[in-house]
């Protein structure tokens, strides 16, 4: 059997994207029950991911009857991962928050802060170091919740994070 050069992309594309998916279910069946208060569900990533699945299918239509077994694998798995990337909410519940499909514990949140904005309310998490050999370094999760929840959340942070809220400095535009 001999196989074309797109041929061996798409079986490595379906490998690569077959491993994402089931790693994805496997955070959403995890995690989907911990989440109280979910994300704003239309971030950039979010919709990147469906463009990519619109692209997949329109690749799919617009090669016709030249199409292979592998275009058609491709195509699946293309579907099944973004559909597994989409069913995965971030957000915050009482163990802690959702970044990503990874959990967060509250006990390491440092701090966090918010921001109002036009259709969202953006709340950032200061999160400790995980790594014993950077124990000073730390990362910002930003969550972008909906303004109708707005009251519930903050609600929520205080009776989970309570005297963790601290003014963060905002970036300056050069």
């Amino acid at each position: 059997m001999n196989l074309s050069i797109a041929d061996i992309i798409n079986i490595v594309i379906s490998i690569l994207f077959g491993a994402l998916s089931v790693l994805m279910f496997v955070r959403f069946k995890r995690l989907h029950k911990k989440v109280i208060v979910q994300d704003q569900q239309w971030s950039v990533v979010r919709i990147m991911f469906l463009v990519l699945g619109v692209l997949a299918f329109l690749s799919l239509v617009y090669q016709g009857s030249s199409n292979t077994i592998f275009d058609y694998l491709r195509l699946g798995m293309t579907l099944i991962v973004v559909t597994a990337y989409m069913a995965v909410r971030d957000g915050i519940g009482e163990d802690g928050l959702v970044s990503a499909g990874k959990m967060y514990p509250w006990n390491i949140v440092r701090a966090y802060d918010y921001e109002e904005r036009k259709n969202v309310i953006a709340v950032y998490f200061t999160i400790e170091s995980q790594n014993e050999k950077k124990p000073d370094e730390y990362t910002t999760k930003e969550l972008d919740f909906s303004v109708k929840d707005k009251e519930y959340l903050m609600e929520f942070l205080k009776a989970n994070i309570h005297g963790k809220f601290t003014r963060m400095k905002k970036k300056s535009k050069k």
